[in-house]
C-alpha cells in the first residue's frame, strides 16, 4: 500500500525538494509514446514540452480542493502524492505545483515552485534544460537553492522563467477573480495552458509584492523561490522514496505520512531532518542503526557505523569518536579562507555570505574523512570555480594536506580535480 500523503516541515523550505519524486509518478502520466519528446523540445523548447505535460495532468479531470486535515497545521502541511492526487481527482494550488514540477523534472526541464503568501505556483526556466545544466543568470543571489530577492524573479519573468498556475489543472469555479487563478476559467471550470502561462506571469508582475512593501488589494507576499535541480543536485535535498507498507487513504498525519524537514518528529515510514537523512523501514534505520520493537514499550538498538558522526545512543550516553578530521586543525585551515572571502575585493555582502556557504559545505564533509560524499564534494569545487576561482585556489590547498587531517577519500577527490581540471 503506498503513501497517501507527504508532510513537509515548513520549518525548513528546501525540504519541499524532497517531494518532487519523478520514481513517484504514476504510469498514467509517463510521456505519450506517440510525440517524440526530443524533436518537441528542439523544435518549440520547454515551453512545447511543459504544454503538453500541462495537457496530460488537466485531462485526469481533477477538482482544486483544500489540503486534508492535519492536526500539525501551523507547522506542517500535508501534501497528496502523485497517486493520491489521481486516485481521489483533487488537489490544493501546492500539491499541483508539486505534480507539475515533478513531470517537468521526469521530462529534462528545470522547474521552479513559488511559494507566496497562501498560495503556490510553478516556473520553469525557458532557456536551460537538465541534461546541460549551466548556471541560472545571477544565480549568486540564490541562497543554496532557495531565492527571496523578489525583483530578481520578477526581471526574469519572461526571459529566463516562464510561470504557470497550476491550480489551473483543476476544476473550480469558486476561485477568487482577485487573484489570476480565478480569471478565465473554461466551462469546465480550468485554464487552458495559454492562459494558465498568463495567470502565472500575472502573478509575478501585477499580484505579489515584497515582504517591506506595503499591502495593497489583490496582492501576496512574496517568500521565496525554489530551484529544485539545484536543491537536489547541489544542496542535499535529494528526493526520498516513499515506504511500501503506508496506512489506507484518509489517515491522519504520522500513518500514511512522510515527514521532510526541519527538526522533524518520527511519525511515518521515512523522516528527514535538516541536513541529515535517516530513512525508517519497519523499525529499521535503514544504512544506519537498527531499531527493534520488543513489544514491551520499549526498544533495542544496533548501532551501525557512527565513525565521524558525534552520536550519542542511550540514556546519558557520550559519544566519541576518532574518524575523520580534528575540528580544531581543520578549523584553522578554513578559519583564513572565510577572513580571504570576507576581505575580497568587489563582492558584496550577500555574494561573501554564498561564498561562505558554499565553502562551509565543503569543509563539513572534509570533517567526514573517509566517510565523504566524494560527488558532492567535485560538485562544490567546480561551483567555487565558476565564480571564485581565487577562493577555489585556497580551498583546494587547505584539502592538500597530509592524510591526517582530511582523509583519503578528500585527497582523491582533489588529486582527480587538479589532474582533469575544472571542466
Amino acid at each position: 500500500m503506498s503513501t497517501v500523503h507527504y508532510e513537509w516541515n515548513r520549518a525548513e523550505p528546501r525540504a519541499l525538494a524532497r517531494l518532487v519524486q519523478p520514481a513517484a509518478l504514476p504510469a498514467e502520466l509517463a510521456w505519450p509514446n506517440y510525440i517524440n519528446r526530443l524533436d518537441l523540445r528542439l523544435a518549440e523548447g520547454p515551453r512545447g514540452v511543459a504544454a503538453q505535460l500541462y495537457e496530460l495532468i488537466r485531462k485526469r479531470a481533477l477538482h482544486y480542493d483544500l489540503e486534508p486535515f492535519n492536526p500539525n497545521a501551523g507547522k506542517s502541511q500535508l501534501i497528496r502524492t502523485p497517486a493520491t492526487i489521481l486516485a481521489e481527482q483533487r488537489g490544493t494550488c501546492l500539491d499541483l505545483s508539486v505534480l507539475f514540477a515533478t513531470l517537468c523534472l521526469a521530462n529534462e526541464l528545470l522547474p521552479l515552485i513559488i511559494v507566496v503568501d497562501g498560495h503556490a505556483f510553478a516556473g520553469l526556466s525557458l532557456m536551460r534544460t537538465r541534461p546541460k545544466v549551466p548556471r541560472a543568470p545571477q544565480y549568486m543571489k540564490w541562497s543554496e537553492g532557495l531565492l527571496t530577492d523578489y525583483t530578481l524573479l520578477q526581471n526574469l519573468a519572461g526571459q529566463e522563467y516562464l510561470f504557470v498556475e497550476c491550480t489551473g489543472l483543476a476544476q473550480s469555479k469558486v476561485l477568487s477573480t482577485d487573484f489570476p487563478e480565478g480569471q478565465g476559467r473554461n466551462s469546465g471550470g480550468t485554464l487552458s495552458f495559454e492562459r494558465a502561462v498568463e495567470a502565472g506571469q500575472e502573478q509575478v508582475l501585477q499580484h505579489l509584492r515584497a515582504k517591506d512593501s506595503a499591502a495593497t488589494v489583490g496582492q501576496r507576499t512574496f517568500l521565496y523561490a525554489l530551484d529544485l535541480h539545484e536543491l537536489q543536485v547541489n544542496y542535499g535535498f535529494e528526493p526520498v522514496s516513499a515506504a511500501d507498507d503506508a496506512p489506507a487513504a484518509g489517515a491522519p498525519a504520522g500513518k500514511g505520512s512522510i515527514i521532510f524537514g526541519n527538526n522533524a518528529q518520527i511519525g511515518g515510514d521515512v523522516i528527514t531532518g535538516d541536513k541529515t537523512e535517516t530513512t525508517i523501514v519497519n523499525g529499521d534505520y535503514v544504512g544506519r542503526d537498527k531499531i527493534t520493537n520488543n513489544n514491551q514499550g520499549s526498544y533495542s538498538t544496533t548501532v551501525g557505523n557512527v565513525s565521524g558522526s558525534g552520536i550519542a545512543i542511550g540514556a546519558g550516553a557520550q559519544s566519541n569518536y576518532t574518524s575523520g578530521v580534528s575540528g580544531d586543525e581543520l578549523g584553522r585551515l578554513f578559519a583564513g579562507i572565510y577572513e580571504q572571502i570576507q576581505a575580497r575585493p568587489g563582492s558584496d555582502a550577500q555574494d561573501k555570505e554564498e561564498l561562505k556557504t558554499k565553502v562551509q559545505l565543503i569543509e563539513q564533509e572534509a570533517r567526514k574523512g573517509d566517510q565523504a560524499n566524494a560527488p558532492k564534494v567535485e560538485r562544490w569545487l567546480k561551483g567555487l570555480l565558476d565564480f571564485a576561482p581565487d577562493v577555489l585556489e585556497l580551498t583546494v590547498a587547505a584539502l592538500s594536506g597530509p592524510a591526517a587531517l582530511t582523509g583519503t577519500v578528500i585527497k582523491n577527490v582533489v588529486q582527480r580535480f587538479k589532474k582533469a581540471g575544472p571542466g
